[in-house]
């Protein structure tokens, strides 16, 4: 999947969902050597407003040998498909995708 497919499904999965919430994206590049997983241009966005005042943060980007990275909440996946996107987001907000 690209950047955008990931970040199109997570936002498709989250506003079928939750009301009232805020996005923040960005891009921005890692220090020199990178951070210890992303390496480089990392693509991010912000949720907040979530229930109980949770805020989350998708990172998509690539590690130093050119595998694709995400990270979401609290978990992590390398080149993720949409199975691993919905295990992310049952994991991390208890919702599924609405193209189940």
């Amino acid at each position: 999947m690209t950047t955008e497919e990931i970040q199109q499904y997570i936002e498709s999965a989250i506003s079928s969902k939750f009301q009232d919430y805020l996005t923040e994206s960005g891009e921005m590049m890692t220090s020199e050597g990178g951070d210890g997983r992303f390496f480089g241009k990392v693509y991010a966005t912000r949720y907040s407003g979530l229930p109980d005042d949770r805020m989350l943060f998708l990172v998509v980007g690539e590690t130093e040998k050119k595998i694709q990275i995400i990270k979401f909440g609290n978990s992590e996946s390398l080149t993720p498909t949409k199975t691993d996107l919905d295990l992310l987001l049952l994991k991390e907000l208890g919702i599924q995708s609405e193209e189940e």
